[in-house]
């Protein structure tokens, strides 16, 4: 692992997610987590814009880089370089996994709050706008993989 990082089981997410809907509520804790990786993302963008030249590239990396961290395979579709929308599947999400760890919440409900926020933060660096990103299919809820758009 490299020495920049460090890593928990998924079942440790899950403890700190059901943490903080204890503290606060369900919703807050989902308000906590999108807001909180809003900045991740950004920040990670900035940190390595300077590794890519093109945006087609940023998202290569990211999604390399992801999948190496072992948030999922994240893939791009249909993005329009020039509006700044498109799709992300991501199979395998960490959030998902954690959601269906030992303790986690009950199948059925959408889990990717910290997924989408970072999502969010980085591709709002990355397009030079603010962005909105929806989950439209998650694997917490049963689907095959989460489904993310963003415009």
């Amino acid at each position: 692992m490299p020495k920049h990082s460090f890593s928990f089981q998924f079942v440790t997410f899950n403890d700190m997610v059901s943490a903080l809907e204890l503290i606060f509520s369900p919703s807050a804790a989902s308000v906590i987590l999108f807001t909180a990786a809003v900045r991740c993302g950004a920040q990670s963008y900035n940190r390595m814009k300077k590794e890519f030249g093109t945006k087609e590239e940023a998202l290569r990396r990211l999604s390399e880089l992801k999948r190496k961290e072992n948030w999922g395979k994240l893939t791009f579709r249909d993005v329009d370089f020039v509006k700044g929308s498109g799709k992300v599947i991501v199979a395998d999400a960490f959030e998902t996994i954690a959601c269906k760890a030992e303790g986690g919440r009950e199948a059925g409900q959408p889990c990717c709050n910290f997924l989408r926020g970072f999502l969010t933060g980085f591709l709002s660096e990355l397009f030079e706008k603010s962005m909105t990103v929806n989950e439209e299919k998650c694997a917490g809820n049963g689907d095959e993989h989460c489904v993310f758009t963003f415009r």
